[in-house]
C-alpha cells in the first residue's frame, strides 16, 4: 500500500498561523514600549494587551506572565551569548570565559537585562515550554566548552559540569541583583558584572 502523502496546510490554517505570529509580535512590541516608558512594575498585563489591540485573556494564551515577555527576548538572543563565550581569549579558563562572555552580553543588552532585574520575585517561576530553552542552553553551553577546550568525546562529565555550574552561578547572581533595593545608588567602585564575578569566584574548579 502506498503511504499517504501528508496534506499541505490549508489556507485557513496558514492564515491562522500568521495571525498568531502577528499577535505574538504585537504583544512583544507593546511590552517593550510600555516597559521603556513606565517601567516593568508600573505596566500591567492589561496595559500590554491594550497596546497590542487584544484582550488580557488573549495575552495569557501566548505568555503565562509578564516575565515571559522579557524571557522570550532573552531566549532569542541566547545563540549570541554562546558565540560571545566561544570567542573569548583562548587563555581564559572555562568559568572565566563564561563569566566574561555573559558580562559582555549584558553590556550589549543593558535595557533588556534591566527588565530581568526589575522582575525581582518573579525570577522563581515554574518551568514551562517557554522557559525550557533556558534549560536547553546548558547543553549548548556544554558543547561550546567542549569544542573550545578540545575535550575528548569520551569525557561526558567536564563540559556538562562547567555548563551547569555556570548557569547556577548566573541564576544566583540574577537573584542577588534583583533583591537589591532598586532605588539605592550603586555602591562606590562597583563595576558592571561584579555580582556575577563574585558568584563565579565561588565555584571551586575550572576557574
Amino acid at each position: 500500500m502506498t503511504p499517504k502523502t501528508p496534506e499541505a496546510p490549508s489556507r485557513k490554517a496558514l492564515r491562522w498561523q500568521e495571525h498568531k505570529e502577528r499577535t505574538r509580535r504585537d504583544l512583544l512590541a507593546s511590552a517593550r514600549k510600555l516597559f521603556a516608558e513606565r517601567g516593568y512594575h508600573a505596566t500591567s498585563a492589561a496595559d500590554i494587551a491594550a497596546g497590542a489591540g487584544v484582550t488580557e485573556r488573549t495575552l495569557f494564551r501566548y505568555f503565562p506572565n509578564k516575565l515571559a515577555l522579557v524571557l522570550d527576548e532573552v531566549i532569542a538572543l541566547l545563540p549570541e551569548m554562546a558565540q560571545l563565550i566561544r570567542e573569548r581569549p583562548a587563555a581564559e579558563p572555562p568559568y572565566q570565559a563564561v563569566c566574561e562572555g555573559i558580562i559582555d552580553f549584558g553590556l550589549r543588552h543593558q535595557d533588556m537585562m534591566a527588565l530581568v532585574m526589575a522582575s525581582e520575585g518573579e525570577l522563581e517561576i515554574p518551568l514551562d515550554r517557554r522557559q525550557r530553552p533556558l534549560i536547553d542552553f546548558e547543553d549548548t553551553l556544554a558543547e561550546v566548552l567542549r569544542q573550545r577546550y578540545a575535550v575528548p568525546a569520551e569525557d561526558q562529565i567536564s563540559p556538562a559540569v562547567w555548563a551547569r555550574a555556570s548557569i547556577g552561578a548566573l541564576r544566583t547572581a540574577l537573584v542577588i541583583s534583583a533583591r537589591e533595593p532598586r532605588a539605592a545608588a550603586p555602591r562606590p567602585g562597583r563595576a558592571p558584572g561584579d555580582p556575577l564575578r563574585a558568584c563565579f569566584a565561588a565555584l571551586p574548579r575550572g576557574s
